[in-house]
C-alpha cells in the first residue's frame, strides 16, 4: 500500500460503539420524559375542561338569578358538555327547566339524581315543587316528607322547618285542611319560643287551620315580647273570638288601632264582640239590677226573633200542645218575658242563669228553623254557644 493510501486510511474516524445498557437506559429516559409530558398535557387539558365547565355554570347562575331562564338553560347545558356527569350541574339544569315550565324534563334529571342519592333533601324538595305545581298531591307529599327527613348539607334544622312550612301552605291552599293540621302542629312544636319571626308564621298558619287554642297560645307568646304588636293582637283577638272567649277578645280588639278594628272582615267580628259584652249579665262587678236588665233585654230580643221566624215558616207559636222546637221554646219562655216579673230577678240573681238559658234556647230554635241570625241576635246566639248551650 502506498504511503498516500495509508494516510487516508488513518484519517478516517472509527464509529462509536454504544453498549446495550446505555441504549436501554436512553430508551427508559425517553419513555419517562414522554410519559411526564403526556401526563402534564392531560392535566392541562382536564384543567382547561373544568375551567370551561365552571365558567359556563357560573354564567348560568348569573342568568338564572337575573330571571333570564332561557340563557341559564343554555349555559347549564354548555357546562354539562364539558362535565356531563356533574350532579351539581344536572340539578341546577333541572331547576331551570322547572322554572321554564318544563317540569317533566327537569323531573327526569332529578329522578336520576335521586336514584343515586335517595336521601337528598335538596333533590326531594325540587321534585316536591314540581309535583305541587302540577297538583299531584300524593307525589308532593311523598317528596316533601323526603325533603323534611332528608339530608341537608347546610342549616338542616332551618331547611326542614322551611320545607314543612311550604308543605303546610300547599295543603291549606288546596283545601286539604285535614292533612295540613298535623304538619302545622309539627311545625309549631319545632318552633323555638324565642324566634318571633317563625312564631308569626306559625300563628297565621294555625289561624288558617282554625286551630284556635294553639294559635292563641302562640300570639300570647308574641305579645309577652311586645304587648302593642298589632299583628299578634289581631291574631289573639280572632282566636279568642272563635273560642268564645269574648271578654278576652274585646280586650285584644280594643288595644288595636282603629284602622285595624274597622278593616274588612274584622269590623263585624269586633261589633259582635261588643254586643256580646253589652248583653252579658255574667260579667264581674255588675249590680243585681244591671244583671236583671241585661237578662230581660236578652229574653225580649230572643222572643222577637222567635216570633219573626215563626211568621217566616208559617207556624203558630200559640198552638197547643206545642210540637215544634219554636213552639216549645216559646211556651217555656213566656213566664220570663219582660214585664213586671223581670224586676223580681234583682231580688233573686240566681235566676239569671235560667232566664238566659231560655233566651239561648229561643235563639237556637230560630236558628235551626230559619238559619243563623244576624246582628244582635247573632251575638246572643254565639254567646249562648260559648256558654255551652247548642242547638239540638
Amino acid at each position: 500500500m502506498s504511503s498516500s493510501a495509508n494516510t487516508v486510511a488513518m484519517g478516517k474516524k472509527r464509529p462509536r460503539i454504544y453498549s446495550r445498557e446505555a441504549v436501554l437506559f436512553g430508551c427508559i429516559v425517553f419513555l419517562v420524559l414522554f410519559v411526564l409530558f403526556t401526563a402534564a398535557a392531560s392535566r392541562m387539558y382536564h384543567k382547561t375542561i373544568h375551567v370551561l365547565a365552571d365558567d359556563w355554570f357560573d354564567q348560568g347562575e348569573v342568568s338564572f338569578r337575573a330571571g333570564d331562564i332561557k340563557s341559564a338553560l343554555t349555559d347549564y347545558r354548555n357546562a354539562l358538555v364539558y362535565s356531563p356527569d356533574n350532579a351539581k350541574f344536572q340539578f341546577h339544569l333541572a331547576q331551570a327547566l322547572a322554572a321554564a315550565g318544563r317540569g317533566d324534563e327537569g323531573r327526569s334529571y332529578l329522578l336520576n339524581l335521586l336514584s343515586e342519592s335517595p336521601g337528598s333533601g335538596e333533590v326531594n324538595l325540587a321534585l316536591a315543587r314540581i309535583a305541587a305545581h302540577k297538583a299531584l298531591t300524593s307525589d308532593a307529599l311523598r317528596y316533601y316528607h323526603g325533603a323534611i327527613y332528608g339530608v341537608w348539607e347546610n342549616n338542616p334544622i332551618d331547611m326542614r322547618w322551611e320545607v314543612r312550612r311550604e308543605l303546610a301552605e300547599y295543603l291549606l291552599d288546596h283545601g286539604l285542611q285535614q292533612q295540613a293540621v298535623p304538619e302545622i302542629i309539627a311545625l309549631a312544636d319545632s318552633t323555638p319560643a324565642s324566634d318571633t319571626e317563625q312564631l308569626r308564621i306559625v300563628g297565621n298558619l294555625l289561624l288558617k287551620a282554625k286551630l284556635w287554642t294553639r294559635a292563641l297560645d302562640v300570639f300570647r307568646t308574641l305579645l309577652a315580647v311586645n304587648a302593642s304588636d298589632e299583628a299578634p293582637l289581631l291574631g289573639a283577638a280572632t282566636s279568642a273570638f272563635n273560642l268564645g272567649r269574648y271578654s278576652a277578645a274585646l280586650d285584644y280588639f280594643d288595644r288595636l288601632p282603629e284602622k285595624d278594628r274597622t278593616a274588612p272582615g274584622i269590623a263585624e267580628m269586633y261589633k259582635t264582640t261588643q254586643q256580646i259584652n253589652e248583653m252579658n249579665p255574667f260579667l264581674p262587678d255588675l249590680s243585681r239590677e244591671a244583671k236583671a236588665r241585661k237578662a230581660a233585654t236578652a229574653v225580649s230580643l230572643a222572643a222577637t226573633r222567635l216570633q219573626q221566624c215563626a211568621t217566616q215558616v208559617g207556624q203558630s207559636l200559640t198552638a197547643t200542645p206545642s210540637q215544634t222546637q219554636l213552639q216549645k221554646a216559646f211556651a217555656e219562655s213566656k213566664e220570663f218575658t219582660p214585664d213586671e216579673n223581670w224586676r223580681n230577678v234583682a231580688k233573686h240573681p240566681e235566676a239569671v242563669d235560667e232566664i238566659m238559658g231560655h233566651a239561648f234556647e229561643m235563639e237556637n230554635a230560630a236558628a235551626a228553623a230559619c238559619g243563623e241570625p244576624e246582628g244582635a241576635d247573632r251575638a246572643l246566639w254565639l254567646f249562648g254557644r260559648s256558654r255551652g248551650v247548642s242547638a239540638q
